[in-house]
């Protein structure tokens, strides 16, 4: 049996592995990107849950070294039933809690960061998805607490630049994706 990762090389590898799927394919992800999110628009958000659906998958094809292109993610809607509820279900459940004075809002949207790549990956349900991202956090509340930050840092600095989400949102889908594969492997 293998010698666990400590905590900041599991971290380190896993930025480093998205920064080189990123740079490698970064016209790719920026398109794919824009497509999410013009899709998303269109469809006042009723869509967003088989777009990001497609894009972990698009992520998935490049890290396992297979061809693709920016439309693959609307491969996404083959999953459309179980993105669909998810992302209705995750909705509400964050909105309930952060009517509950704000924190089981964001304690729930915490506990369910995973739950797309349940999807896209393992194939999930709505509600499998979202008991395997629980799962996955509950098992890696501190790697999990960093991904977060990291992310929501990345977010907000993209949004602080004209077009600078472009740029952050591929690259913190990839490093999600990653970061579920290391995690779930843990828990």
């Amino acid at each position: 049996m293998a010698a666990p990762i400590p905590d900041e090389d599991l971290v380190s590898q896993v930025l480093s592995e998205s920064w080189d799927l990123f740079k490698n394919d970064f016209v790719l992800y920026v398109v794919a990107s824009l497509l999410l999110v013009a899709v998303t628009i269109v469809s006042l958000g009723l869509f967003s849950g088989p777009m990001t659906v497609g894009f972990i998958r698009l992520v998935e094809r490049r890290r396992r070294g297979d061809e693709a292109g920016p439309t693959d993610i609307f491969d996404g809607f083959s999953q459309l039933g179980a993105s669909l509820i998810a992302a209705i279900l995750i909705g509400v459940g964050v909105f309930i809690g952060l009517l509950l004075l704000v924190v089981p809002g964001l304690v729930f949207g915490f506990a369910m960061a995973f739950a797309f790549q349940a999807i896209a990956i393992e194939g999930e349900t709505a509600t499998g998805a979202m008991s395997r991202s629980y799962e996955v956090v509950r098992n890696n509340i501190a790697l999990s607490i960093v991904f977060v930050v990291i992310l929501l840092v990345l977010s907000s600095l993209g949004g602080l630049v004209v077009f600078g989400n472009l740029l952050t949102m591929p690259f913190c889908m990839i490093m999600m994706t990653l970061a579920y594969h290391r995690l779930s492997s843990m828990s």
